[in-house]
């Protein structure tokens, strides 16, 4: 009986314990929607507000200064968000870092979890309807004097009313705009 107990002893020591779970603890989403928040309240802590339409026309207008001397003084937008390369074009810039990063880590490019429509299955349609689209909600975003990141991130953030029915509208807008193209590109109005 000793000896069993001793010999089960030394066998359970000797073959390392085999776990089922091989992620971590914490999953993915609250990390990193963790570490979004901690962003967030450095960006509020600091009066600075996340959003990133305003970097575009800080970037182009910085940009152009350098080929023009003195182009920025004389637009009255670019005098008053001023022309040139602060936090919110760092921004933009980790943002296509991390996205280009994500894309070549392993598992990166996995298969979508929806039917893609075929107007989408190339990636040269692809990457050009995402950048006429983002270019439009830009466009609309500057014309209106806001920031559609912005109003989600920190206005939700801020407990601002306005961030959250922008938030529903938006969320509703692309579901709805994502269904539409899906049943007219794929042409299955009933479902499958």
């Amino acid at each position: 009986m000793l000896t069993e107990r001793v010999e089960a002893r030394v066998q359970a020591q000797a073959t390392p314990e085999v776990t089922t779970a091989s992620r971590s603890v914490v999953p993915p989403w609250l990390l990193w929607g963790g570490m979004i928040g901690l962003v967030q309240i450095f960006a509020i802590a600091t009066v600075q507000p996340l959003g990133v339409s305003t970097a575009y026309p800080q970037f182009v207008g910085w940009l152009v200064d350098k080929i023009v001397p003195g182009f920025a003084e004389s637009q009255p937008y670019l005098q008053k968000i001023g022309a040139k390369i602060g936090w919110e074009v760092m921004l933009v810039f980790g943002m296509v870092l991390g996205a280009f990063l994500s894309s070549v880590l392993p598992g990166g490019r996995s298969t979508p979890a929806c039917d893609i429509p075929n107007l989408f299955r190339t990636g040269w349609s692809r990457s050009l309807a995402a950048f006429v689209g983002g270019f439009l909600i830009l466009f609309g975003a500057r014309l209106a004097g806001g920031c559609t990141s912005g109003h989600m991130l920190s206005g939700i953030a801020q407990l601002a009313l306005s961030g959250f029915l922008f938030g529903a509208a938006a969320f509703a807008t692309g579901v709805l705009t994502a269904t539409l193209l899906l049943r007219r590109v794929n042409g299955s109005y009933g479902g499958k």
